[in-house]
């Protein structure tokens, strides 16, 4: 199919003949940026340019007349684009091409156009006039990368918003199930003076179980906040947050033998964070304890300095002599996608809060065994972030 272009009018093509003096005329009032340019001794000098060329590109009519094009409109035209496009343009049977490009104005702003260039041959086929037409399209091609980034934030919006749904349904239902058959088993001692301590015991079973919904919502919950808002960070002592921690996870399984060790060195440690850092510790001594077999848990926290790519970093190592996890699995166990979420005991929000709130530290978060090469012998998360200036 033939392209019509505005200087289609002006251009003899049978008899190899360009109006110029009558382009002159009648390209003025055009609201488009139109070039009119003469091949001298194998290059390209611009003869006309209209007003909406000189309010398009910044430039006055004498400041671009008897130039060369490609030294004004120099954009990010790459050099094995222009050979192509300019061997078309110089080919006796083609002589036209058409195409979005980036030019830059005057002030060296960068901007977008779809470009269409008519060469007019003479009788001897060889490159006499060169047309060239501009549309901005700067505006539309802004709308459609904002309307692009819409589209994925709206999309990941989505998509995450399923995935806390589908976490929270998961481990609210099992949360449920615990304290429906609690409450079962508790109805048939209820009659029973001697089962009356299993009865406490049942109870403390649900206690617990509503300690972990209302935990598992408030987990929910500050994920959504991250991803939704900026993080406010401050200057921020490692030292005072675990402590905090290890008093709060003692307090909270008293039915448990917990020995938690941590090498901390003499020194002050300072991270840029805020009060999230403590769920951080919480959580990961939390994961230790539910995650372990042993009548005895043991948690080891070491905290200190590193340097890397000339970078001052805090490392943490947790350390713990639960069951461990298979190598299979340490690639999921902090995104908790949907296929992990069904072959899961509902282990909670924890591990995807950990990694959400490092990540909004600056810092990385994986996965190791206590003792290489045996998962079995506990887990060791490993976490770098940032030291504070």
């Amino acid at each position: 199919m033939k392209i019509h272009t505005p200087q289609d009018e002006y251009i003899d093509r049978k008899n190899g003949k360009f109006h110029l003096e009558l382009f002159k005329k009648g390209f003025e009032g055009s609201p488009n940026s139109q070039v009119i340019a003469e091949f001298i001794n194998q290059d390209v000098h611009i003869l006309q340019v209209n007003k909406a060329f000189t309010e398009y590109y910044g430039y006055s009519q004498e400041e671009v007349i008897g130039e060369n094009p490609r030294a004004l409109n120099s954009g990010k035209m790459s050099l094995d684009f222009f050979v192509k496009m300019w061997d078309v343009i110089l080919d006796p049977k083609i002589g036209f091409w058409r195409g979005e490009i980036i030019n830059k104005r005057k002030n060296g702003k960068l901007i977008n156009v779809i470009l269409t260039i008519n060469t007019i041959f003479d009788d001897k086929a060889k490159p006499r006039y060169f047309t060239a037409y501009h549309i901005d399209i700067t505006d539309r091609k802004n709308a459609e990368e904002k309307l692009k980034e819409s589209e994925v934030r709206y999309r990941i919006a989505y998509e995450r918003a399923n995935l806390y749904g589908d976490l929270v349904v998961h481990d609210i239902n099992n949360i449920l199930q615990v304290i429906n058959s609690s409450l079962e088993l508790s109805s048939l001692y209820i009659n029973s003076p001697e089962k009356l301590n299993k009865i406490n015991e049942l109870n403390e079973l649900s206690k617990k179980q509503i300690a972990r919904g209302v935990k598992l919502i408030s987990n929910a919950h500050k994920l959504s906040k991250i991803d939704d808002s900026e993080i406010n960070l401050k200057k921020t002592n490692i030292n005072n947050f675990l402590k905090e921690a290890i008093k709060y996870i003692k307090q909270s399984f008293q039915n448990k033998h917990i020995q938690v060790d941590t090498e901390l060195g003499d020194v002050d440690l300072y991270i840029d964070a805020n009060d999230l850092l403590l769920d951080v510790f919480e959580n990961l001594l939390i994961n230790s304890i539910r995650h372990s077999d042993n009548p005895n848990v043991e948690i080891s926290v070491k905290v200190s300095k590193i340097c890397e790519n000339n970078k001052k970093l805090i490392k943490f190592e947790f350390k713990d002599n639960g069951r461990g996890i298979s190598d299979e699995r340490k690639e999921t166990i902090f995104t908790r996608r949907k296929d992990f979420i069904k072959k899961t005991n509902g282990m909670g929000l924890g591990l995807s809060l950990v990694k959400k709130i490092i990540s909004s530290y600056n810092g990385e978060i994986w996965m190791e065994d206590r003792v290489k090469g045996d998962y079995t012998k506990g887990s060791n998360f490993v976490f770098l972030i940032p030291e504070a200036l």
